[in-house]
């Protein structure tokens, strides 16, 4: 699901989501929403299943539950 981090935090919980894409910017933004806030209590133990770096330096990384 790109871009639906309400529906994302609500199926966390649930233990819904099997893989995880996850791209990271390299900027760092002191404000805005997070995707995983301080209220989740129960750490995820996530297996790397590839990782690649874009040209303008985002790391792609995707991640089995």
């Amino acid at each position: 699901m790109f871009g639906s981090g309400v529906l994302v935090r609500s199926l966390m919980p649930l233990c819904l989501i099997d893989e995880w894409l996850l791209m990271i910017h390299p900027i760092i933004l002191l404000s805005g929403r997070r995707l995983f806030v301080e209220s989740d209590s129960t750490p995820l133990s996530l297996r790397l299943n590839s990782s690649a770096i874009a040209a303008a330096g985002v790391v792609i990384a995707t991640y089995a539950a």
